[in-house]
């Protein structure tokens, strides 16, 4: 389940980045069956390119995969502002940052709701990202 191909990749990783929700939920399911920490080994596992599911389906525009892994990050109680909004990637962007380098305006009005939902200073937290 965490093990990695060749480039450092998961199947989980893989599965935000090709935006494949039904391949995301395999380990996700079978994670909770192994009682695994799914907060460190899957939800904040940063790989390749010390980058997370999150920061891959932010990139891809894949709003879906987004909605899904934030329901799970609420679900095992992550601290949602620092260890997801306010996270950032190998290239010291956030998830906003990225969305918005990409032009993908869905990802950040998504982005947007949740950074006010757990009061994330929104100018100076999500758009000020120095690089």
């Amino acid at each position: 389940m965490l093990a990695k191909d060749v480039f450092r990749h998961t199947a989980w990783y893989t599965a935000a980045r090709d935006g494949n929700k039904e391949i995301l939920e395999k380990p996700w399911c079978w994670g909770r069956e192994m009682q695994v920490n799914l907060k460190d080994s899957l939800l904040l596992a940063k790989v390749c390119y010390v980058q997370s599911a999150w920061h891959i389906a932010a990139e891809r525009g894949n709003t879906e995969i987004l909605e899904k892994l934030w329901s799970w990050f609420r679900e095992v109680q992550v601290n949602l502002k620092d260890d997801l909004l306010l996270s950032k990637g190998y290239d010291g962007l956030t998830a906003c940052d990225i969305a918005a380098e990409n032009g993908k305006k869905e990802i950040l009005e998504n982005l947007w709701g949740w950074g006010r939902e757990v009061q994330v200073n929104l100018k100076d937290d999500l758009f000020v990202s120095p690089r």
